[in-house]
């Protein structure tokens, strides 16, 4: 394990029930690594979920906001509404815009 800061690795030492122990050993022997390999490998994969879901919360939450405040304007006659006709006239140069994009393989 890195030392926050990206320091030189330090050793952790934790006490495992044997259920852990057990669920330890058996996800070493399916990533055919060493027990402290797959701690630290679960350890790392477990804290990158927890980041990604807390950048996740925090997108959603922002739009969240930014859906209120527009349906708070749109309450208050701030946003000009558009036709049927100039919605299907955005859509059409939209997919005017993509067809005429070369397509990477």
């Amino acid at each position: 394990m890195s030392s926050s800061g990206g320091g030189r690795p330090t050793r952790l030492s934790v006490r495992l029930s044997a259920r852990q122990r057990q669920g330890l050993a058996a996800q070493a022997k399916k990533r055919k690594v060493t027990p402290a390999t797959a701690a630290r490998i679960l350890l790392d994969e477990h804290l990158s979920e927890l980041e990604d879901r807390a950048e996740l919360s925090a997108a959603e939450e922002w739009q969240r906001a930014q859906a209120w405040a527009t349906w708070e304007k749109i309450k208050a006659g701030d946003v000009p509404g558009a036709t049927l006709g100039e919605l299907h006239a955005m859509v059409a140069k939209a997919r005017r815009a993509a067809s005429a994009r070369p397509r990477s393989r």
